[in-house]
């Protein structure tokens, strides 16, 4: 069985969800199909979801929201239209308009983008449309109740029988709508991917699948054709902008295959997520010789050196330094000790919110001798599929580096078994990004 999920771009007009209800059809274990709201034809197309947004705000000021909602019901019937649909979408239309003039809560209104999309690509193929908010349970606004929600989803869908479901929101028990953070369309299929023990869930977008490195920066970095659930995990942490965590998770307890996918480009394999053991993690990389699987990184940090005589001597000084900088609410990101110093790197916007209140506690209460705060710094690092850093390419990666004339702030190898990362003054980010990669990749 496999549960689909088609992003905005898949579904942005007709031409789209032709090519969506193709693949749907190629394979009648498709069961289920998660819908995004339609994205964006062209550049100056406005967004669903904002107008959306408008509508409510000029409903809760009391003005008429038919001029600004007659942009989505003709986005909708168009689409409609064009798919030679015999059904009439008017009464759900109409349905949406009257809640928001009867004060439908912001989340409910904002749902609405793939509400009405469901009910198109239901229409459609032909499928039973289901409304997330009546299987996807919030105990809070921001908690899914996991066990409630596979409890609701296995009661709800049968077999041999085929749905569509509304991404990005779900429902509390009294039946308010609850949206999800970004990726919500994500979650919602994962959560439902989870509760029905899929076989596969495929998530099928514009691109085919990830890449080793940042394309706005690296030339046509390679694709990667298999990556672990912690290999992601640690890209993400990085800096990678790769799939949501909170859509990993899910899956991930059941060991359920994601498979990233191109909606305009059907055969290709795109990406595979799993959960590997380390050789099947280097095997699916590429093989023996490919010993890295991506590179990535970020800009917006700063450094706080500590200095202080004996300090590898005080065993409790680095948890009282871990507790000094949490207090001026300041996240250490990564820390480097010697026999004498600390450098802490951090987040710079709250170091910078918290610096004079920082350096006074470390100062006097911690005794520290000097405090010197870095300039702007970025974070370059490299992701190995199995354990432990392989020493040539460390070394070929920082003679690249040097190659570029960047220079490093601090190297740490070992905070995680499975990165290596790179400190380097942030205008020379990019350089750095392009460095590392050719050493990670050369043989």
């Amino acid at each position: 069985m496999i549960v689909c999920k088609f992003g905005g771009s898949s579904l942005a007009d007709a031409g789209q969800m032709k090519k969506v209800a193709e693949i749907v059809r190629q394979s009648d274990d498709r069961t289920v199909v998660v819908v995004s709201a339609p994205g964006k034809r062209r550049k100056e197309d406005e967004k669903i979801t904002d107008i959306l947004i408008s509508c409510h705000d000029r409903a809760i000021r009391g003005e008429d929201v038919s001029d600004r909602f007659a942009a989505v019901r003709e986005r909708y019937t168009e689409i409609a239209r064009d798919l030679g649909l015999g059904t009439d979408l008017t009464g759900v239309l109409d349905e949406v308009e009257a809640d928001i003039r009867g004060g439908a809560d912001r989340s409910a209104v904002v749902s609405r983008g793939e509400y009405l999309s469901a009910h198109l690509v239901a229409a459609f193929l032909g499928f039973e449309f289901v409304d997330a908010a009546e299987i996807i349970r919030f105990s809070d606004e921001v908690t899914v109740d996991g066990a409630e929600t596979d409890g609701l989803v296995g009661r709800r869908f049968s077999a041999g029988a085929r749905y569509v479901v509304p991404g990005f929101y779900g429902g509390f028990a009294d039946g308010r709508v609850q949206l999800f953070s970004r990726g919500g369309s994500d979650i919602s299929a994962a959560l439902i991917a989870r509760a029905l023990g899929a076989d596969i869930y495929e998530n099928w977008t514009d691109v085919s699948g990830l890449l080793s490195a940042d394309p706005r920066i690296v030339e046509d970095p390679a694709p990667i054709r298999r990556v672990s659930y912690r290999e992601l995990r640690e890209l993400a942490y990085l800096g990678a902008n790769v799939f949501h965590e909170e859509a990993v998770a899910p899956v991930a307890e059941k060991n359920i295959p994601i498979q990233i996918r191109n909606t305009n480009e059907p055969d290709h394999p795109g990406t595979t997520i799993a959960g590997l053991d380390e050789r099947g993690a280097d095997e699916a990389a590429g093989g023996p010789s490919a010993r890295t699987t991506g590179v990535a990184g970020r800009t917006g940090f700063r450094t706080v050196l500590i200095e202080r005589s004996m300090l590898s001597k005080d065993a409790g000084y680095m948890d009282r330094v871990r507790e000094a900088f949490a207090d001026a609410a300041v996240p250490v990101r990564h820390a480097v000790s010697g026999s004498d110093s600390l450098l802490v790197v951090c987040p710079a916007e709250p170091l910078e919110a918290g610096e004079d209140g920082l350096k006074q506690v470390l100062s006097g209460k911690l005794d520290a001798e000097r405090i010197e705060f870095g300039s702007p710094m970025a974070i370059v690092g490299v992701v190995y599929p199995s354990r432990g850093v392989h020493a040539g390419v460390l070394s070929r990666m920082t003679a690249e580096l040097e190659r570029s004339d960047v220079r490093l702030r601090y190297v740490s190898v070992g905070e995680s078994p499975h990165t290596a990362v790179f400190g380097v003054d942030e205008g020379n980010y990019a350089d750095a990004v392009r460095a590392v990669y050719r050493g990670a990749r050369a043989e």
